[in-house]
């Protein structure tokens, strides 16, 4: 029996020893563990400093987005700021929410549909500036009123002030003829 005993305290002992040896994956127990930073290729101005934003300012970037969508002019007002910049492919607009709207209503009435097929979102808040961002990435399909289609891969970045849409940049990437295609309704 002792020697049973001392076998078990010695097969523990190595067990305790070899389990202090391995080697520790910085930050995978731990997940609030700071991961060092890499050394980039290029240096910016200000070390980014963005903390996760309001949900909700993801829900107004969506329903300023499903307005234009459904050519809904009325009802895209009330997300807008008074004051508001539009930036994509082709136009750099400032000026009044009224302006604004009178630019979407040609643009999106040139238009017969839009389908938009939602891919991933984030809002953020920059620490030190204050500023309110939602990004949103989507695949968006149009079908013009001659009946041609046309997709893109769009990013937009919205700046929110005061709980309203006061700056919309979007980014767009046609895609390939076989990607204009629309779900089925």
């Amino acid at each position: 029996m002792r020697r049973i005993i001392i076998l078990f305290l010695a097969a523990a002992f190595l067990i305790s020893c070899n389990a202090n040896n391995t080697p520790e994956v910085k930050g995978a127990a731990d997940s609030t563990a700071q991961m060092e930073a890499p050394t980039l290729p290029f240096t910016v101005d200000k070390t980014p400093d963005w903390e996760t934003g309001n949900p909700s300012h993801v829900a107004l970037a969506m329903n300023t987005l499903k307005a234009f969508v459904d050519n809904d002019m009325t009802g895209i007002k009330q997300y807008l700021a008074d004051s508001v910049e539009f930036y994509t492919d082709g136009i750099k607009f400032k000026g009044s929410r009224d302006s604004l709207i009178k630019v979407f209503t040609e643009y999106r009435g040139a238009l017969s549909r839009i389908d938009i097929k939602m891919h991933d979102y984030e809002s953020v808040k920059s620490k030190s500036r204050g500023e309110e961002w939602v990004g949103m990435w989507y695949t968006e399909n149009d079908v013009n009123k001659a009946g041609v289609n046309d997709s893109s891969m769009v990013m937009d970045d919205i700046k929110i002030v005061n709980g309203k849409v006061a700056l919309i940049d979007s980014k767009g990437r046609k895609l390939p003829t076989e990607y204009n295609k629309f779900p089925a309704h």
